[in-house]
């Protein structure tokens, strides 16, 4: 947790980009929201956890100063994904947040359906962000002159 967060600190503007992009991707749910999220939609939310892994796998690159092993980029790639899913499903529109409010409102809780549906979210994610991660090494492992 320690490194991602040093690596949003070192990547102020590309880690803000993103918030906007996740925050979006919310604003996005809520208004196209009908009794359920629509398919086309969960595909955007399924994006945010594979840019994030992608973002750290980049970010954690080897520099001449230092040198970063794959499993360093992978591991964080996984770690980005996987808690911006579970974040995502935590505050969404129909996510933990939205369940804890109708329930306090008397209209009956799902607890077990929530916190099975938040962890698979936050595998599902871990293993975008591992894709991502891999992309980011597989891009920045090619020399200049292939892109």
């Amino acid at each position: 947790m320690k490194r991602l967060w040093h690596d949003f600190q070192a990547h102020k503007r590309a880690a803000a980009l993103f918030l906007m992009y996740w925050l979006t991707t919310l604003a996005v749910v809520l208004v196209t929201w009908s009794h359920g999220i629509p398919g086309r939609i969960v595909i955007l939310l399924l994006t945010t956890p594979l840019i994030a892994g992608a973002l750290v796998g980049w970010w954690r690159a080897s520099t001449p100063e230092r040198t970063v092993r794959s499993r360093d980029r992978i591991m964080g790639g996984m770690l980005a994904g996987g808690l911006i899913a579970g974040i995502t499903w935590l505050v969404m529109k129909g996510g933990v947040v939205d369940e804890a409010i109708g329930w306090m409102r008397g209209e009956g809780s799902r607890w077990g359906e929530m916190l099975v549906l938040w962890i698979a979210s936050g595998v599902l994610g871990a293993f975008l962000g591992l894709i991502g991660a891999v992309l980011a090494i597989i891009v920045s492992a090619q020399p200049e002159s292939d892109r």
